[in-house]
Protein backbone atom coordinates (compact mmCIF):
# COMPACT_ATOMS: atom_id res chain seq x y z
CA UNK A 1 0.00 0.00 0.00
CA UNK A 2 2.95 2.33 0.54
CA UNK A 3 4.21 1.98 -3.09
CA UNK A 4 1.35 3.99 -4.58
CA UNK A 5 3.68 6.62 -6.05
CA UNK A 6 5.95 5.84 -8.99
CA UNK A 7 9.28 7.45 -9.94
CA UNK A 8 7.39 9.33 -12.63
CA UNK A 9 5.15 10.83 -9.94
CA UNK A 10 8.21 11.89 -7.96
CA UNK A 11 9.79 13.57 -11.00
CA UNK A 12 6.55 15.43 -11.68
CA UNK A 13 6.37 16.73 -8.13
CA UNK A 14 10.02 17.87 -8.18
CA UNK A 15 9.39 19.81 -11.38
CA UNK A 16 6.07 21.46 -10.36
CA UNK A 17 6.08 21.85 -6.57
CA UNK A 18 7.94 25.16 -6.43
CA UNK A 19 5.67 28.14 -5.68
CA UNK A 20 2.42 26.18 -5.63
CA UNK A 21 0.00 25.50 -2.81
CA UNK A 22 -0.94 21.95 -1.83
CA UNK A 23 -4.44 22.42 -3.21
CA UNK A 24 -3.16 23.61 -6.62
CA UNK A 25 -0.48 20.92 -6.69
CA UNK A 26 -2.98 18.13 -5.88
CA UNK A 27 -5.33 19.42 -8.58
CA UNK A 28 -2.51 19.50 -11.16
CA UNK A 29 -1.22 16.07 -10.07
CA UNK A 30 -4.62 14.40 -10.33
CA UNK A 31 -5.26 15.96 -13.72
CA UNK A 32 -1.91 14.72 -15.05
CA UNK A 33 -2.15 11.13 -13.78
CA UNK A 34 -5.96 10.80 -13.51
CA UNK A 35 -5.84 10.04 -9.78
CA UNK A 36 -7.71 11.34 -6.73
CA UNK A 37 -4.95 12.25 -4.29
CA UNK A 38 -5.77 14.67 -1.46
CA UNK A 39 -3.59 17.67 -0.55
CA UNK A 40 -2.72 15.91 2.73
CA UNK A 41 -1.47 12.83 0.85
CA UNK A 42 0.61 14.97 -1.52
CA UNK A 43 2.07 16.82 1.48
CA UNK A 44 3.09 13.58 3.23
CA UNK A 45 4.71 12.24 0.02
CA UNK A 46 6.64 15.47 -0.53
CA UNK A 47 7.86 15.56 3.08
CA UNK A 48 9.13 11.96 2.85
CA UNK A 49 11.32 12.98 -0.10
CA UNK A 50 12.37 16.35 1.29
CA UNK A 51 10.47 18.43 -1.25
CA UNK A 52 9.45 22.03 -0.35
CA UNK A 53 7.24 24.34 -2.36
CA UNK A 54 8.31 27.68 -0.85
CA UNK A 55 4.66 28.71 -1.06
CA UNK A 56 3.51 31.72 1.04
CA UNK A 57 -0.03 31.40 2.37
CA UNK A 58 -0.82 35.12 1.95
CA UNK A 59 -0.51 34.94 -1.86
CA UNK A 60 -1.22 31.54 -3.42
CA UNK A 61 1.31 30.98 -6.18
CA UNK A 62 3.22 34.15 -5.25
CA UNK A 63 6.85 34.35 -6.33
CA UNK A 64 9.19 37.21 -5.57
CA UNK A 65 10.34 37.58 -9.18
CA UNK A 66 6.71 38.40 -10.16
CA UNK A 67 6.16 40.87 -7.32
CA UNK A 68 6.75 43.96 -9.42
CA UNK A 69 4.49 42.74 -12.22
CA UNK A 70 1.70 41.91 -9.82
CA UNK A 71 1.95 45.20 -7.95
CA UNK A 72 1.88 47.17 -11.20
CA UNK A 73 -1.26 45.28 -12.23
CA UNK A 74 -2.94 46.11 -8.92
CA UNK A 75 -1.93 49.76 -9.06
CA UNK A 76 -3.51 50.01 -12.49
CA UNK A 77 -6.74 48.05 -11.87
CA UNK A 78 -7.61 48.50 -8.17
CA UNK A 79 -8.76 52.17 -8.12
CA UNK A 80 -12.48 52.45 -8.80
CA UNK A 81 -13.20 48.71 -8.42
CA UNK A 82 -14.45 46.54 -5.56
CA UNK A 83 -12.34 43.68 -4.25
CA UNK A 84 -14.49 40.78 -5.58
CA UNK A 85 -14.14 42.20 -9.09
CA UNK A 86 -10.41 42.84 -8.61
CA UNK A 87 -9.84 39.29 -7.31
CA UNK A 88 -11.60 37.85 -10.37
CA UNK A 89 -9.43 39.92 -12.75
CA UNK A 90 -6.23 39.11 -10.87
CA UNK A 91 -6.85 35.37 -10.79
CA UNK A 92 -7.81 35.31 -14.47
CA UNK A 93 -4.68 37.25 -15.41
CA UNK A 94 -2.12 35.30 -13.37
CA UNK A 95 -3.85 31.94 -12.77
CA UNK A 96 -3.99 32.31 -8.98
CA UNK A 97 -6.83 31.63 -6.53
CA UNK A 98 -6.64 34.72 -4.33
CA UNK A 99 -9.74 35.54 -2.27
CA UNK A 100 -11.10 39.12 -2.03
CA UNK A 101 -10.09 39.23 1.66
CA UNK A 102 -6.49 38.22 0.88
CA UNK A 103 -6.34 40.73 -1.94
CA UNK A 104 -7.68 43.52 0.31
CA UNK A 105 -5.03 42.72 2.93
CA UNK A 106 -2.24 42.74 0.33
CA UNK A 107 -3.44 46.01 -1.23
CA UNK A 108 -3.41 47.60 2.19
CA UNK A 109 0.14 46.34 2.73
CA UNK A 110 1.25 47.78 -0.63
CA UNK A 111 -0.55 51.10 0.01
CA UNK A 112 -3.01 50.67 -2.88
CA UNK A 113 -6.52 52.04 -2.30
CA UNK A 114 -9.76 51.48 -4.19
CA UNK A 115 -10.82 55.08 -3.57
CA UNK A 116 -14.08 54.09 -1.88
CA UNK A 117 -14.72 55.71 1.53
CA UNK A 118 -18.04 54.04 2.35
CA UNK A 119 -19.74 57.45 2.58
CA UNK A 120 -22.52 58.69 0.35
CA UNK A 121 -21.26 61.56 -1.87
CA UNK A 122 -22.73 65.01 -1.39
CA UNK A 123 -26.01 65.33 -3.26
CA UNK A 124 -26.57 61.57 -3.43
CA UNK A 125 -30.22 60.57 -4.04
CA UNK A 126 -31.14 57.24 -2.38
CA UNK A 127 -32.96 54.74 -4.59
CA UNK A 128 -35.89 54.47 -2.14
CA UNK A 129 -36.53 58.22 -1.94
CA UNK A 130 -40.24 58.94 -1.42
CA UNK A 131 -41.01 55.32 -0.46
CA UNK A 132 -42.16 54.72 3.12
CA UNK A 133 -40.68 51.54 4.55
CA UNK A 134 -39.78 48.48 2.48
CA UNK A 135 -41.67 48.43 -0.77
CA UNK A 136 -42.25 45.45 -3.02
CA UNK A 137 -44.58 45.40 -5.97
CA UNK A 138 -48.04 44.26 -4.88
CA UNK A 139 -47.51 44.77 -1.15
CA UNK A 140 -49.70 47.89 -1.13
CA UNK A 141 -52.74 45.60 -0.96
CA UNK A 142 -51.94 44.80 2.67
CA UNK A 143 -51.16 48.39 3.72
CA UNK A 144 -53.25 50.07 6.43
CA UNK A 145 -55.55 52.65 4.93
CA UNK A 146 -55.76 56.19 6.31
CA UNK A 147 -58.13 56.27 9.28
CA UNK A 148 -57.87 52.52 9.83
CA UNK A 149 -58.77 51.35 13.34
CA UNK A 150 -57.73 48.00 14.83
CA UNK A 151 -60.44 45.42 15.66
CA UNK A 152 -59.97 45.91 19.42
CA UNK A 153 -60.31 49.71 19.25
CA UNK A 154 -63.00 51.21 21.48
CA UNK A 155 -64.39 54.77 21.50
CA UNK A 156 -63.96 57.19 24.41
CA UNK A 157 -66.48 56.35 27.14
CA UNK A 158 -66.24 52.58 26.69
CA UNK A 159 -65.91 50.41 29.77
CA UNK A 160 -63.98 47.25 30.57
CA UNK A 161 -63.08 45.12 33.59
CA UNK A 162 -59.37 44.65 34.31
CA UNK A 163 -57.69 41.59 35.80
CA UNK A 164 -58.22 42.91 39.36
CA UNK A 165 -61.99 43.19 38.92
CA UNK A 166 -62.14 47.02 38.73
CA UNK A 167 -64.28 48.71 36.08
CA UNK A 168 -62.24 51.00 33.83
CA UNK A 169 -63.51 53.72 31.52
CA UNK A 170 -61.77 55.13 28.43
CA UNK A 171 -61.11 58.84 28.96
CA UNK A 172 -58.90 59.68 25.95
CA UNK A 173 -57.68 58.22 22.65
CA UNK A 174 -53.92 58.83 22.50
CA UNK A 175 -52.43 56.97 19.53
CA UNK A 176 -48.84 56.05 20.30
CA UNK A 177 -46.70 52.91 19.95
CA UNK A 178 -45.85 53.13 23.66
CA UNK A 179 -47.99 50.74 25.74
CA UNK A 180 -47.34 52.85 28.86
CA UNK A 181 -48.86 55.94 27.24
CA UNK A 182 -51.75 53.97 25.76
CA UNK A 183 -52.60 52.72 29.24
CA UNK A 184 -53.27 56.34 30.28
CA UNK A 185 -56.27 56.29 27.95
CA UNK A 186 -58.06 54.20 30.59
CA UNK A 187 -58.89 55.19 34.18
CA UNK A 188 -60.70 53.39 36.99
CA UNK A 189 -64.35 54.36 36.83
CA UNK A 190 -64.74 54.87 40.59
CA UNK A 191 -61.69 57.20 40.58
CA UNK A 192 -63.17 59.18 37.66
CA UNK A 193 -66.48 59.58 39.50
CA UNK A 194 -64.72 60.70 42.69
CA UNK A 195 -62.56 63.22 40.82
CA UNK A 196 -65.59 64.64 39.01
CA UNK A 197 -67.24 65.44 42.37
CA UNK A 198 -64.23 66.27 44.59
CA UNK A 199 -61.31 67.11 42.30
CA UNK A 200 -58.11 65.19 41.52
CA UNK A 201 -56.97 62.44 43.89
CA UNK A 202 -53.75 63.63 45.63
CA UNK A 203 -50.57 61.65 45.27
CA UNK A 204 -50.30 58.90 47.89
CA UNK A 205 -54.08 58.48 48.24
CA UNK A 206 -56.55 55.85 47.04
CA UNK A 207 -60.33 55.67 46.59
CA UNK A 208 -61.98 52.67 48.31
CA UNK A 209 -65.39 50.98 48.24
CA UNK A 210 -67.07 51.19 51.65
CA UNK A 211 -69.12 48.01 51.16
CA UNK A 212 -66.30 46.13 49.39
CA UNK A 213 -68.37 45.70 46.21
CA UNK A 214 -66.32 46.83 43.19
CA UNK A 215 -69.44 46.89 41.00
CA UNK A 216 -71.33 49.31 43.27
CA UNK A 217 -69.85 52.47 41.76
CA UNK A 218 -71.83 55.30 43.37
CA UNK A 219 -70.46 58.40 45.05
CA UNK A 220 -71.89 57.58 48.53
CA UNK A 221 -70.10 54.22 48.43
CA UNK A 222 -66.69 55.82 47.80
CA UNK A 223 -64.17 57.26 50.23
CA UNK A 224 -60.62 58.54 49.84
CA UNK A 225 -57.86 57.35 52.19
CA UNK A 226 -54.12 57.85 52.31
CA UNK A 227 -51.99 54.81 51.60
CA UNK A 228 -50.91 54.75 55.27
CA UNK A 229 -54.53 54.55 56.37
CA UNK A 230 -55.29 51.95 53.70
CA UNK A 231 -52.35 49.85 54.96
CA UNK A 232 -53.71 50.01 58.54
CA UNK A 233 -57.16 48.95 57.30
CA UNK A 234 -55.73 45.96 55.45
CA UNK A 235 -53.34 44.97 58.25
CA UNK A 236 -56.07 45.01 60.91
CA UNK A 237 -58.71 43.52 58.58
CA UNK A 238 -61.08 46.46 59.11
CA UNK A 239 -62.85 46.32 55.75
CA UNK A 240 -66.43 44.97 56.06
CA UNK A 241 -69.54 44.55 53.92
CA UNK A 242 -71.37 47.20 55.94
CA UNK A 243 -70.85 50.75 54.70
CA UNK A 244 -71.21 52.52 58.06
CA UNK A 245 -68.97 50.07 59.90
CA UNK A 246 -66.21 50.48 57.31
CA UNK A 247 -66.53 54.27 57.53
CA UNK A 248 -66.10 54.12 61.33
CA UNK A 249 -63.08 51.83 60.94
CA UNK A 250 -61.58 54.31 58.48
CA UNK A 251 -61.86 57.06 61.09
CA UNK A 252 -60.11 54.81 63.63
CA UNK A 253 -57.32 54.10 61.09
CA UNK A 254 -56.92 57.85 60.52
CA UNK A 255 -56.49 58.35 64.29
CA UNK A 256 -53.87 55.59 64.48
CA UNK A 257 -51.92 57.09 61.58
CA UNK A 258 -52.09 60.56 63.16
CA UNK A 259 -50.74 59.19 66.48
CA UNK A 260 -47.97 57.33 64.65
CA UNK A 261 -46.95 60.46 62.74
CA UNK A 262 -46.93 62.46 65.99
CA UNK A 263 -44.67 59.88 67.67
CA UNK A 264 -42.39 59.90 64.66
CA UNK A 265 -41.99 63.66 64.97
CA UNK A 266 -41.34 63.32 68.72
CA UNK A 267 -38.69 60.64 68.16
CA UNK A 268 -37.08 62.77 65.48
CA UNK A 269 -36.80 65.61 68.01
CA UNK A 270 -35.35 63.22 70.59
CA UNK A 271 -32.30 62.61 68.43
CA UNK A 272 -31.30 66.25 68.88
CA UNK A 273 -31.09 65.86 72.71
CA UNK A 274 -27.71 65.79 74.42
CA UNK A 275 -28.29 62.80 76.74
CA UNK A 276 -27.46 59.64 74.81
CA UNK A 277 -26.48 56.24 76.20
CA UNK A 278 -25.15 53.06 74.64
CA UNK A 279 -26.75 49.84 75.89
CA UNK A 280 -25.16 46.41 76.26
CA UNK A 281 -26.15 45.38 72.72
CA UNK A 282 -24.45 48.38 71.16
CA UNK A 283 -27.62 50.33 70.29
CA UNK A 284 -28.19 53.96 71.17
CA UNK A 285 -30.69 55.07 73.83
CA UNK A 286 -31.99 58.63 73.45
CA UNK A 287 -33.51 60.48 76.43
CA UNK A 288 -36.18 63.19 76.39
CA UNK A 289 -37.55 65.21 79.28
CA UNK A 290 -41.33 65.11 79.57
CA UNK A 291 -43.49 66.37 82.48
CA UNK A 292 -40.74 66.42 85.08
CA UNK A 293 -39.18 63.09 84.21
CA UNK A 294 -36.83 61.52 81.65
CA UNK A 295 -38.13 58.97 79.17
CA UNK A 296 -35.56 56.83 77.29
CA UNK A 297 -36.15 55.57 73.73
CA UNK A 298 -34.09 52.70 72.37
CA UNK A 299 -32.91 52.58 68.78
CA UNK A 300 -33.62 49.23 67.10
CA UNK A 301 -31.48 47.44 64.51
CA UNK A 302 -33.88 48.69 61.82
CA UNK A 303 -33.24 52.32 62.83
CA UNK A 304 -36.60 52.84 64.55
CA UNK A 305 -37.06 54.29 68.04
CA UNK A 306 -39.06 52.46 70.72
CA UNK A 307 -40.05 54.21 73.95
CA UNK A 308 -39.09 52.45 77.16
CA UNK A 309 -41.81 52.73 79.84
CA UNK A 310 -39.68 52.52 82.97
CA UNK A 311 -41.58 52.53 86.29
CA UNK A 312 -38.52 53.62 88.24
CA UNK A 313 -38.33 56.89 86.33
CA UNK A 314 -41.22 58.72 88.01
CA UNK A 315 -42.02 62.43 87.80
CA UNK A 316 -39.88 64.51 90.22
CA UNK A 317 -40.25 68.00 91.56
CA UNK A 318 -36.80 69.08 90.44
CA UNK A 319 -34.78 68.38 87.35
CA UNK A 320 -31.75 67.25 89.37
CA UNK A 321 -33.75 64.51 91.12
CA UNK A 322 -35.16 63.25 87.80
CA UNK A 323 -31.68 63.26 86.28
CA UNK A 324 -30.32 61.36 89.34
CA UNK A 325 -32.99 58.65 88.83
CA UNK A 326 -32.00 58.43 85.17
CA UNK A 327 -28.32 57.89 85.89
CA UNK A 328 -29.09 55.34 88.63
CA UNK A 329 -31.27 53.38 86.20
CA UNK A 330 -28.57 53.62 83.49
CA UNK A 331 -25.99 52.26 85.98
CA UNK A 332 -28.40 49.46 86.90
CA UNK A 333 -28.87 48.48 83.26
CA UNK A 334 -25.19 48.88 82.39
CA UNK A 335 -25.67 51.75 79.94
CA UNK A 336 -22.69 53.88 79.00
CA UNK A 337 -23.02 57.65 78.49
CA UNK A 338 -21.73 58.89 75.12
Amino acid sequence: MRKVYTPEHLRFLRENIKGRSLADLAKLFNKRFRLSKTPVGIKAFAQRHGLKSGYRSGWPGWNRKYLGKHVRFLEKNVPGRHYPEIAELFNRRFGFSVTPEQLASSCKRFGISTGFTGHFPKGNVPPNKGVKGVYHAGCEVSWFKKGHKPPKWRPVGSERINSYGYVEIKVSDIRTPSARLRQKNWKAKHVAIWEKANGPVPKGHVVIFLDGNKSNIVLKNLMMLSRQEHAVMCHMNLYTDDRETTKANCIMAQIKVAISNLKRKTFKAMKSKKIIFLNNNGYKVYVIQEKGRYIPARETCAGNLVRLRVKKLKPRASRSEAQRDLYEYALFRGWMRI
